[in-house]
């Protein structure tokens, strides 16, 4: 059993008219479908507007979808009773691409990413603190950030807060919603190092979501394509993305440059020349 199946999920959001004027409907997702399995990470690629962050909103059970269903574990968040909705919301957690409004400010790190395990689990205060220890160790900080506040942190420190926030409950899938587009190269990188160690280590599943191919490529096991609100190509082989012809796809493989300045392509009259050497 897979253990996320989206099911021909279709979502619109209305525009609103005055008086007489009928309500406009924008379709936002029509008929998508996709399976992550356990231990897997799928990455969700399209450009801006394509739908797959208002997807992974589906997916967490932040908007119901008009039509489709949306299973994890096997069962239906959107038709599940509120018990069970809390536990199958332990196992599900997201990190979001704004790493400083995803944190209350006022709270501090050892607070932010103690506050899932206040609310799911029943700790002295001595295990809570040793387990928020052990997270900010997981996640590459030390027991002395424990006290500081996000305004303290750098943005690749940030979310490497969140993240430890998000591992707390020990979950057996984590939404990626643009988690390091917001980040420079080098906490690019570190946070991508630090996502693959921490899925090998517990097997997590991803749905890391994002615009930009190289780092799906990077972190993904299986990689999809959304195109206005469509899916339209699935790679169970990441690298049959390469292959693809169509244009969106084309469009976003095409977005790579070769690491070394001498092989990258660069644009001339519309075509593609190399510079030279």
């Amino acid at each position: 059993m897979s253990l996320l199946e989206v099911k021909e999920v279709t979502h619109t959001y209305g525009s609103s008219r005055w008086f007489w004027r009928s309500s406009r409907q924008t379709t936002v997702l029509s008929n998508v479908s996709l399976s992550v399995e356990p231990g897997m990470c799928m990455g969700l690629l399209g450009t801006s507007g394509a739908g797959k962050s208002t997807l992974g909103r589906v997916i967490l059970g932040l908007e119901k979808p008009q039509k489709g269903s949306v299973l994890f574990q096997g069962q239906d968040l959107y038709s599940m009773d509120s018990l069970t909705r809390k536990r199958i919301r332990k196992d599900l957690q997201v990190v979001f691409q704004d790493c400083y409004s995803s944190v209350n400010p006022r709270m501090t790190a050892e607070e932010i990413i103690g506050e899932p395990l206040e609310n799911y689990e029943r700790l002295s205060p001595a295990e809570q603190k040793r387990r928020v220890a052990q997270l900010l160790d997981m996640v590459g900080l030390n027991t002395g950030d424990m006290k500081k506040y996000p305004r303290q942190f750098s943005g690749g420190q940030l979310q490497r807060i969140n993240i430890a926030r998000a591992i707390a409950l020990k979950p057996k899938m984590m939404v990626l919603d643009e988690s390091v587009s917001s980040l420079d190269m080098v906490n690019q990188t570190h946070i991508l190092d630090l996502l693959m160690k921490l899925k090998s280590e517990f097997g997590l599943s991803y749905l890391f979501i994002t615009h930009d191919i190289r780092a799906a490529y990077t972190i993904s096991d299986t990689l999809a394509v959304m195109d206005q609100g469509e899916m339209v190509g699935i790679y169970a082989d990441k690298n049959q993305v390469f292959a693809s012809h169509h244009p969106t796809v084309k469009k976003l493989v095409s977005s790579i440059l070769s690491e070394h300045p001498r092989n990258r392509s660069i644009s001339s009259g519309g075509s593609r020349v190399k510079p030279s050497t």
